[in-house]
């Protein structure tokens, strides 16, 4: 089946004001916001209708990307700053690599039949030193078949989605667990739970994971130190 970009498909959150996001989206980034440094340039992907950039735009330059030109179209509206632009872009795209300060990717990777690579080319696109956030559903806790999610093509158990960012070399600096949905006993996806219940663990697995990790600056070789040190200093 193609993938419905429609902007009211059910995919995203759909709301104009960052206050009217439901609770658990806007944790998420609030949680990244908090461990990406100030300043810098980065990039949101797959930005959805573009609250998350909005709010990580107050400190940082973001270009935001999104697969729907529905969705950059109302994000460009309503979340637009002097430090924010948003773009469409549909994956597989290319990005320039070692190029950002920070990288966000919040539910993305499920979306994406080729999540391996998809993480490789945030991984690449990254600066040395740089910080990458990322968020994917549980599949110990909230299997796929239990939401009956047909957006997504598959949901990592933590040490898949641990393995995605260590497969690339990656440090991590956090790691966060978080509840959103009541289970029935039979096992399947009920209502909501409440705000206070969705407020992110540190260290804790849940529902939905997100980690933040970093790339690690390059090694520099003893005897090349002592030759840039002598010839400065010596």
């Amino acid at each position: 089946m193609a993938h419905d970009l429609s902007f009211n498909s059910g995919e995203r959150q759909i709301a104009g004001r960052y206050e009217d996001i439901r609770a658990d989206h806007r944790f998420r980034y609030e949680w990244a916001e908090r461990l990406i440094p100030t300043g810098g340039f980065g990039i949101d992907a797959f930005c959805g209708n573009g609250y998350g950039a909005w709010l990580l735009g107050k400190e940082r330059q973001v270009l935001a990307l999104d697969g729907s030109k529905e969705a950059v179209a109302f994000a460009t509206e309503h979340f637009s700053g002097a430090r924010v632009h948003f773009a469409h872009a549909y994956w597989p795209f290319e990005l320039p690599r070692e190029a950002f300060d920070f990288i966000v990717s919040l539910e993305s990777v499920e979306h994406v039949p080729d999540g391996s690579n998809f993480f490789a080319a945030l991984a690449a696109a990254l600066k040395p030193g740089g910080v990458l956030v990322y968020s994917t559903p549980n599949e110990d806790l909230l299997p796929l078949t239990a939401t009956g999610n047909h957006f997504h093509h598959r949901h990592y158990t933590t040490a898949e989605a641990k393995d995605l960012a260590s497969a690339e070399g990656l440090e991590f600096i956090g790691f966060a667990g978080q509840n959103t949905y009541n289970m029935t006993p039979e096992g399947t996806q009920g209502g909501l739970v409440t705000e206070a219940e969705m407020a992110l663990r540190d260290g804790v697995a849940g529902q939905f994971n997100i980690f933040a990790c970093r790339k690690p600056m390059p090694k520099i070789q003893d005897g090349w130190l002592k030759k840039v040190l002598l010839k400065a200093f010596g």
